[in-house]
């Protein structure tokens, strides 16, 4: 996964398009009755799949941007994993980062749950009026809410010691290293 995140946009974007055309292809394909036109089918992907990729396209050059490139976006979702920051990074990106990281962590323990339980609901009545292949989908929504519930609550304890870490380290400035980052000795008098 984190050499397809590490693909440069003009390689990940047709990638992610054609990913996204043939999934919302097979969701309608399958959950849709027989007497659906495929030719409506494949437009609807084209249009859903077009716009899904502008949509992450410009998040992913966004989040890019800010942290310093693909590399190190990548990093940044390492150290959440394992909670440790490595001692080369730049602390001001990386502190930034990791806040943002933290509200949207935040954000995820009561948005996940009520999106989820939507989700969850929508499943069930398609199921009961549509069909029961909808129930397949009600089980993978259940299955992501317990994923996202324990990810966000591992990320979020792993977030605080890694922004403290970051926040007793020297700040670099564009000029070089942060005042009182380095100390020397004034010059003697000549």
């Amino acid at each position: 996964m984190e050499r397809f995140r590490r693909l440069s946009l003009p390689v990940l974007l047709p990638v992610l398009f054609v990913l996204l055309a043939v999934l919302w292809f097979g969701i309608q394909f399958v959950t849709r009755p027989a007497r659906q036109d495929v030719g409506a089918l494949v437009i609807g992907s084209v249009v859903y799949a077009g716009l899904m990729t502008a949509f992450f396209g410009i998040g992913i050059a966004r989040t890019r941007r800010r942290a310093g490139g693909a590399d190190e976006v990548n990093r940044i979702r390492r150290a959440v994993k394992t909670g440790v920051v490595p001692p080369d990074v730049d602390p001001a990106i990386w502190t930034a980062e990791l806040e943002r990281a933290r509200r949207q962590y935040r954000r995820n323990r009561w948005f996940g749950p009520v999106v989820v339980v939507l989700a969850t609901a929508l499943g069930v009545w398609l199921a009961v009026t549509d069909g029961p292949v909808w129930w397949v989908f009600v089980a993978l929504f259940v299955g992501f809410l317990a994923v996202s519930l324990v990810d966000t609550q591992r990320s979020l304890r792993r977030l605080t010691p890694m922004l403290e870490d970051l926040r007793q380290r020297p700040q670099r400035t564009a000029g070089g290293p942060a005042p009182g980052a380095t100390w020397t000795l004034p010059d003697a008098p000549g």
